[in-house]
């Protein structure tokens, strides 16, 4: 008889594209992986991996019983999903990655509402951004993952993942308090020094695309990570910057009217497909997006 469990460890090794990354998503051993997936040829009487190249390929007989295997999972989550819907109760673990600048406005309130609204959901937090992120969510080490994009910028398309818009946060222009400036376009600031985020970020796009409507060439000095430190920056004089609304938090910086500047997108990334997303994952992007409409105000 085939054991589920060991069905599982296959679609890791698929779905990873070798024993190392199925052993670090199911957090276990290679070598652990190797021992499961020869008791499953055991079972099965039938030879599942090709070991005969340097990567990781699936025979025949392989392929069959992963396919089994993703159906089996799907029948799993399709079952959760009718519980849930039966008792009206969801469940679960719920693993998510966020950045920075989401955590006070978007994560705290949606968590305290989720201890409140669904307490048999436990949700896992983890501060983390970049490409890398994506990955583990692929892999299945994740089951939510906040990304940000400027509003010029087509959002990430994925196979097997899908995105959720939570938010839009609109884009302030700051300077230091003591520049005596009164700023009607960026082409005031062209002779200025500017603080900006790391390339490829949402507001380094913002920056370069707002610079580029005004014709101006900026070439920051300083470059931050995250907005606390560019605000730190701005108040200490060393150049102007263009940040999210969300982030502003009462910095000691002067807000310019200016037009519209854009916004970034704020967004969700999970998994799809038949056993994906689950229904406790639902509830959270449910309670996340909630909270991402919730009013607010630059400070």
């Amino acid at each position: 008889m085939i054991d589920p469990r060991r069905l599982r460890v296959l679609q890791a090794v698929v779905t990873g594209g070798s024993v190392a990354a199925a052993a670090q998503a199911l957090h276990l051993t290679p070598p652990a992986v190797s021992q499961q997936l020869q008791a499953l040829e055991r079972e099965t009487g039938a030879s599942l991996i090709d070991r005969s190249g340097r990567q990781v390929t699936l025979t025949a007989a392989g392929r069959l019983l992963a396919e089994h295997g993703e159906r089996i999972a799907a029948q799993l989550r399709q079952a959760e999903r009718d519980l849930a819907e039966l008792t009206g109760r969801v469940a679960g673990p719920v693993r998510l990655a966020a950045f920075q600048s989401v955590m006070s406005p978007l994560i705290a309130p949606a968590l305290r509402k989720l201890a409140d609204t669904h307490p048999a959901i436990h949700p896992s937090v983890a501060e983390r951004y970049g490409p890398d992120v994506a990955a583990d969510l692929r892999r299945g080490d994740l089951d939510i993952v906040l990304t940000e994009y400027d509003v010029s910028c087509a959002p990430l398309h994925e196979p097997g993942l899908g995105l959720r818009r939570l938010a839009f946060d609109p884009y302030l222009l700051v300077v230091p308090q003591d520049w005596a400036i009164t700023v009607r376009s960026l082409r005031d600031l062209a002779d200025r020094p500017w603080v900006a985020g790391p390339a490829g970020t949402a507001c380094d796009h913002a920056l370069r695309r707002l610079a580029a409507e005004a014709g101006i060439t900026v070439a920051p000095d300083d470059v931050c990570v995250e907005f606390p430190s560019v605000l730190a920056l701005v108040s200490a004089g060393r150049g102007a910057a263009i940040v999210p609304q969300l982030t502003l938090a009462g910095a000691p910086v002067t807000v310019c009217s200016l037009p519209e500047l854009g916004g970034r997108y704020i967004a969700a990334l999970y998994r799809t497909g038949a056993a994906y997303p689950s229904p406790a994952t639902t509830t959270v992007l449910d309670i996340l997006a909630e909270a991402g409409q919730v009013p607010r105000r630059a400070s």
